[in-house]
């Protein structure tokens, strides 16, 4: 089985499948969340070989930087 820790869930879910593993996930987060989180990454692998079964933990990150106090898009050399 891949490892597949700190892979996008989607692309996880896909490899696994092809590797002929049926896939459950699960969210993981804190209370508040990351209400503008646009990355689902995997964060836990657990293979259940009597189900041929890998669960899968997940959290949301928020991967993009768009803004800078004034709503305009900034690179990190203009800081």
């Amino acid at each position: 089985m891949t490892d597949v820790r700190g892979f996008a869930l989607s692309a996880a879910e896909d490899i696994l499948r092809a590797e002929g593993y049926k896939t459950v996930s699960c969210e993981v987060r804190s209370k508040k969340g990351v209400p503008d989180g646009d990355d689902k990454r995997v964060i836990r692998v657990r293979l259940v070989e009597s189900e041929n079964t890998v669960y899968l933990a997940y959290s949301v990150f928020k991967t993009t930087v768009s803004t800078q106090g004034s709503g305009e898009a900034f690179a990190y050399e203009d800081l």
